[in-house]
């Protein structure tokens, strides 16, 4: 009898479940004229086999399976919604250009949870407009360039001047010293505690971008709600610092936001400018130094192109700069540094996508693409894309001596979302570059390699022996 039961069980529970897939598959077999692919098991989709695999040692797995099976547009199911993955460079174009017209952003719940309702990665129309306007013209503005060069040169300086004869963890000092950076840049924090606890919680923040919305205690998700709660208090201390302060001239963007109003002269509330904050925190500090990170790492691997860099125009402008500080047009104008730098973000990926929402159905190259479905613009899957790069995954920076189409190279996004601090950060790169290559020789530790997910990270933090360069090298 006993026996009898549990079969009943099992069958019933396999009949559940067989009517479950059969609903979950019938959304996208609705979906006509929709790419080929898969909506993976019933709730969960696909998200556990791209979140796994790129986590994984081959984070590109799962494009590489989807890629090989369904091209390079194809559905899937992530994070609770049908998607359509596109590593094409025209569909992707099309996707970043006409958000507002097709589309609209729409990030995973626990993206806009974390980030918050006002974040310039999810508001829209006319409040995006002037803000990203707004944080535009602060990183491009003439009259700050040469503070924010300032700032840039003397943390870049100060992070080296104790790399040498140590192991060094790449990707922990670039991450502080990031950090501190844009805490001076956005709030005039000073290096210290303020920052550091700051810090501190920013980690278990932002660890919650791509977790499992589940808010039971000791979960990810759970922790960095917690953690979003401290930042926000402690943000709120510094604004209300900030408006009892009338004394102090402050060039951050911190001031910009509390200045900032609209056409009746109404300011941004607090929780308008928490939130984007903490979005420019998050967008200014671990792209930048993830990309800090895995140029040593790439230069480590191959020493031509270190040593192009090494008696290139670095050389030449130590010489031409002694005692002076460089200007952005003096890093701009270095060009193969910027070819590394490319090299460096097509390679790295820091943004392996971002998240649309169709607002109605659209077709394009054969494919429609379904009102309310999320589209996912997919880089890394663009960038490594071998009919578009030869030896995809080899690090070569002379392939930009040749002209590379805009739309298949898009670290930054693209269309009315385009990164705002795309400039600054390349400057940052450019900056610490010179002044690694000029003054230091370095040699790995150990072999590391990089995962994905939940975001692009060396395994092991990257360690290097870092030894003071000869003044004839």
């Amino acid at each position: 009898m006993g026996l009898e039961v549990l079969w009943a069980v099992v069958l019933g529970l396999a009949g559940v479940y067989f009517l479950i897939s059969l609903q979950w598959n019938r959304q996208y077999k609705k979906a006509k004229g929709a790419p080929p692919g898969s909506m993976g098991w019933p709730l969960v989709g696909e998200t556990l086999e791209f979140m796994i695999t790129h986590a994984s040692k081959d984070p590109d797995a799962f494009m590489e399976k989807h890629r090989a099976k369904y091209g390079n547009v194809f559905t899937s199911n992530l994070f609770g919604s049908p998607t359509i993955i596109t590593a094409d460079a025209e569909v992707s174009k099309f996707v970043l250009q006409n958000e507002g017209k097709y589309f609209r952003a729409s990030y995973p719940k626990s993206f806009v949870d974390l980030l918050g309702k006002y974040s310039l990665l999810d508001i829209h129309g006319e409040l995006h407009k002037r803000l990203h306007g707004l944080a535009l013209s602060f990183v491009n503005s003439s009259k700050l360039k040469d503070y924010l060069m300032d700032d840039v040169e003397r943390y870049v300086q100060s992070m080296l001047s104790t790399w040498q004869n140590r192991v060094v963890y790449v990707q922990e000092e670039a991450k502080l010293m990031t950090f501190s950076l844009i805490a001076k840049q956005l709030l005039s924090f000073p290096p210290g505690e303020r920052t550091q606890s700051l810090k501190n919680e920013y980690y278990r923040f932002v660890a919650g971008f791509f977790s499992m919305r589940i808010s039971l205690p000791g979960t990810t998700y759970s922790k960095a709600i917690q953690a979003r709660q401290n930042i926000v208090r402690k943000l709120t201390v510094a604004i209300n610092e900030r408006k009892q302060d009338k004394i102090t001239e402050y060039k951050d963007m911190l001031a910009a936001l509390l200045d900032e109003k609209d056409a009746n002269g109404e300011s941004l509330t607090d929780d308008q400018i928490i939130d984007n904050v903490l979005g420019l925190l998050s967008a200014g500090h671990e792209t930048t130094a993830m990309s800090m990170t895995l140029v040593v790492k790439y230069l480590t691997d191959c020493p031509k192109a270190l040593q192009q860099l090494r008696v290139s125009k670095h050389q030449n402008l130590k010489k031409k700069k002694a005692g002076e500080s460089l200007t952005w047009d003096d890093y701009k104008n270095i060009p193969f540094t910027q070819n590394v730098i490319n090299e460096t973000l097509r390679l790295a990926n820091i943004a392996l996508s971002v998240f649309r929402e169709a607002t109605q159905d659209i077709e394009i190259k054969g494919y429609t693409l379904p009102k309310g479905w999320k589209v996912m613009p997919y880089f890394r899957g663009l960038h490594l894309d071998p009919a578009l790069y030869k030896d995809a995954k080899k690090f070569d920076p002379w392939r930009w001596e040749e002209r590379i189409p805009s739309a298949n190279f898009t670290p930054f996004g693209g269309g009315p979302r385009l990164c705002v601090g795309l400039e600054l950060a390349r400057i940052e790169l450019s900056c610490f570059l010179h002044h690694l290559v000029t003054r230091f020789s370095w040699k790995p530790v150990e072999e590391d390699y990089v995962v994905a997910f939940p975001v692009t990270n060396m395994k092991k933090k990257l360690p290097i022996v870092v030894k003071l360069l000869n003044p004839d090298q």
